[in-house]
């Protein structure tokens, strides 16, 4: 089940990485590392101290934080300015693709902590477009925050899926702090197409039971630094 997470627009043409390692998987879940990521994609080039302005975290934190998001491919030094006292960094401008098997306990854990972890980031900042929507220019306003429950086919879930995606293709490859329509401004889209669970008779089994052991185990992805760093110090 692949994943990405948009980057702002490529600074150099790159393979895309790709990770498939659950530990590393819910290792980017960690919301520090989240706000790194979010911080940078604006598509300015921040230093750590910058970063940890913007998040809320320690200079140094923020440091190891990049440093951990370097090695995984989001996020790569810039040129030096030219007082050099300290290094910026950027988004790398690739699309990160994860590589989910949530057949297996591991595989779903990191897919309920990478989801938890999205969509948390996603509630954040429509509940704090929505406290302040009153103080937005009018062509601003009404943002699209419906749901819509609908009983469809494999194929027409497919079809919606991909019907959807389509939808936001022509506006990917934007870079978010540079190249862009004057009078544009960030917004995040998130879709959310997931079946219900089917409904089964007596005690959960299979693969609904290993998920939510899964999500139980995961204990929320605001948890998750010191579990990855007690299976793997590398990883935390």
């Amino acid at each position: 089940m692949p994943k990405g997470q948009d980057q702002p627009g490529s600074h150099e043409a790159a393979v895309p990485p790709s990770i498939d390692n659950p530990r590393s998987i819910r290792a980017l879940a960690h919301p520090a590392r989240l706000a790194v990521i979010q911080a940078l994609a604006t598509g300015d080039e921040l230093t750590s101290t910058q970063c940890a302005e913007l998040t809320g975290l320690s200079p140094s934190a923020t440091a190891y934080h990049l440093k951990f998001l370097e090695r995984y491919g989001f996020a790569e030094t810039a040129p030096p300015r030219p007082d050099r006292r300290e290094r910026p960094w950027r988004a790398t401008g690739q699309r990160a693709q994860f590589y989910l098997d949530g057949s297996t306990p591991a595989g779903a854990s990191a897919a309920a902590a990478v989801a938890a972890a999205y969509i948390d980031t996603t509630r954040a900042v429509a509940l704090e477009f929505a406290e302040g929507e009153h103080a937005e220019p009018e062509e601003w306003r009404n943002a699209d925050l419906n749901n819509a429950d609908l009983w469809l086919t494999a194929e027409e879930f497919r079809r919606v899926v991909e019907e959807l995606g389509a939808v936001l293709e022509p506006y990917r490859g934007r870079a978010l702090g540079g190249d862009h329509p004057v009078g544009s401004r960030r917004v995040r889209v998130m879709n959310v197409v997931v079946p219900y669970p089917r409904a089964r008779p007596g005690p959960a089994t299979g693969r609904r039971s290993m998920l939510r052991e899964a999500i139980e185990e995961a204990g929320g992805y605001s948890k998750l630094a010191s579990q990855v760093a007690a299976e793997d110090p590398d990883l935390a």
